[in-house]
């Protein structure tokens, strides 16, 4: 099975959420760029509305005035007329903003149609205000616009009444109503073309906010899938093998090679060592417990052996052997042919002791056997297996000069106990080599 590494998917996951991040980054500054422009043409529509309604409030309120000059003949109103006429700087800046937003649209010929048709109903306005000026004998000086009006021959002719009466009829009749129906129509159209545009910018930034939208929530669910994937990979891949590396160190066990591809490499890493330990560990023990010459067991085993043995629960029993004139050996033959010796004798015991029994080596010709669950009725069985080994010692083999092995056994179940087993099987080693060597004397009353 290929395996997965954290780090491929580490990486991996700061690429996605790198890309994630950019893309959100970008649908942010798409989002502010067109709610920027949504906010902008809902200002124009706000002041082309504002602007359009003070023109036509300004019409309106010339017509009213003009209107009351021609039925009342009052001065003021024509003050008020030219007060709202003169007032060109608030006009001015309104005609201004507009231009500058809608220039070049149908909504701004719409609005510059009204203003020009505007501006010519005002000639009408001011010949009106001539001859009511004219029929009251109003000095029209004042008003500069006025007094540049020139009536007409057919007009000056007519009596003062009927100059009254045309002047009303002038700013009152079908013609003129026309004429500001045509102005608020045009306005109207104004603000309906810009109505129009506005709606249509509300209409595409709502499809792209929808879009923005759409894609940041599948961002979202992206990010987070994600984020549960690494959150299962992590728990699957790295905290479940860690628990089970750590169980398997408390049993002292390989690790389970398992998990992303960094913890099996680990695994197999410490498999490795560990097992290489373990050998060593191996040899280090079998070093320590064992005789370097014989390979028997050595002194420290012994004695770990017969305490465990020694309990008062335990049958078994304790044969000490050693190798009769061993001195004379090594000073007749040399100390190699000594340790050739040693080595036959440890291997004729091995071959004559059960793979169950402790066969040790417990000095320079010393040996031990402890033998489990053997009771005193068993003596037999040893003193055949000692005379076994000296029957062999007693061939001689590869040049090796002949030997025989003394021994001395000790029952745990014997009647009379001395000090302690070992003592007692020491003591019936003596007796054997105080009496003949190449044999095996027991520890009791009847054997020694």
């Amino acid at each position: 099975m290929r395996r997965v590494h954290v780090q491929t998917v580490s990486f991996a996951n700061i690429a996605i959420t790198i890309a994630l991040g950019v893309a959100c980054a970008i649908l942010f500054w798409q989002g502010r760029a067109q709610f920027e422009a949504l906010q902008q043409a809902t200002e124009a529509y706000i002041s082309c509305e504002s602007d359009a309604r003070q023109m036509q409030d300004r019409s309106d309120y010339l017509t009213e005035q003009v209107r009351l000059v021609t039925m009342t003949a009052k001065p003021e109103y024509i003050d008020s007329y030219f007060s709202m006429a003169n007032d060109n700087e608030r006009f001015d800046e309104a005609f201004a903003d507009l231009k500058s937003r809608f220039e070049g649209t149908d909504a701004y010929e719409s609005l510059r149609t009204a203003m020009d048709e505007s501006n010519e109903l005002m000639n009408t306005e001011f010949y009106a205000m001539r001859l009511i000026c004219e029929a009251n004998d109003i000095d029209p000086s004042p008003w500069p616009e006025i007094a540049s009006c020139q009536i007409s021959d057919e007009d000056s002719r007519t009596s003062h009444d009927s100059m009254i009466y045309k002047a009303q009829n002038l700013v009152s009749d079908s013609k003129y109503q026309e004429a500001k129906d045509s102005i608020n129509s045009h306005t109207s159209d104004c603000i309906a073309k810009v109505t129009d545009a506005t709606i249509g910018s509300q209409n595409r930034a709502a499809s792209v906010f929808d879009g923005i939208y759409g894609t940041i929530e599948a961002c979202v669910a992206i990010y987070i899938a994600l984020t549960l994937v690494i959150c299962a990979l992590v728990r699957r891949a790295v905290v479940k093998p860690l628990l089970s590396f750590g169980d398997s160190i408390k049993a002292n066990q390989l690790f389970p090679v398992q998990g992303a591809g960094e913890l099996q490499m680990l695994a197999e890493t410490y498999n490795r060592v560990f097992t290489e330990n373990e050998a060593t560990h191996m040899v280090v023990k079998h070093q320590a417990e064992h005789d370097p010459l014989t390979d028997l067991l050595n002194r420290g085993s012994f004695d770990k052996a017969l305490k465990f043995h020694d309990d008062g629960k335990h049958d078994f029993a304790l044969v000490l052997a050693d190798v009769d004139q061993f001195k004379s050996v090594n000073d007749a033959f040399g100390h190699a042919a000594g340790d050739q010796v040693l080595k036959r004798v440890s291997s004729l015991l091995q071959v004559a002791f059960r793979s169950t029994d402790f066969v040790c080596r417990i000095g320079g010709d010393e040996f031990a056997v402890i033998m489990a669950d053997v009771t005193s009725d068993l003596r037999y069985t040893i003193q055949e297996k000692i005379d076994f080994v000296n029957t062999e010692l007693s061939k001689p083999i590869d040049g090796m000069p002949q030997v025989s092995l003394s021994a001395g056994a000790a029952f745990a179940d014997r009647p009379d106990p001395g000090d302690s087993i070992y003592k007692d099987a020491d003591d019936a080693l003596y007796h054997t080599k105080e009496n003949g060597r190449g044999s095996c004397s027991f520890y009791g009353k009847s054997s020694i």
